[in-house]
């Protein structure tokens, strides 16, 4: 129970830290809320993904292989060759939409009077 506790307690400030920031004017409605067929994952995992997707865009390096810092190589280990490709191709998709979350929130924090 400790466990659901804190990680609860990390989305509430993740998502007040996005309220004080001011993320959520001008945003549509998919990134308010997005869905699980959306994007085939839930909220918590996919805020767990653009943690990492952060990072990786945040630091000062080459990546060369965003998806494979994505992958869950214990599950990718038990899959068959056609279930790794969708896992892949929506691991990717959900990268590219990361990737223009991440951008859009650095472009607001450089100017917060920007309406998009």
């Amino acid at each position: 129970m400790s466990k659901e506790n804190s990680e609860l307690k990390k989305l509430a400030q993740s998502a007040k830290n996005r309220l004080k920031m001011g993320y959520w004017e001008g945003a549509s409605a998919a990134e308010i809320a997005p869905t699980r067929a959306e994007g085939g994952i839930g909220y918590a995992a996919e805020e767990e993904l653009y943690a990492i997707v952060r990072d990786t865009l945040s630091a000062d390096e080459c990546v060369l292989d965003p998806i494979g810092r994505l992958i869950d190589w214990d599950r990718f280990d038990k899959m068959e060759g056609a279930e790794r490709s969708r896992y892949v191709l929506e691991l990717s998709k959900i990268y590219v939409r990361l990737k223009d979350r991440y951008y859009r929130e650095k472009n607001r924090r450089r100017d917060p009077s920007a309406t998009y």
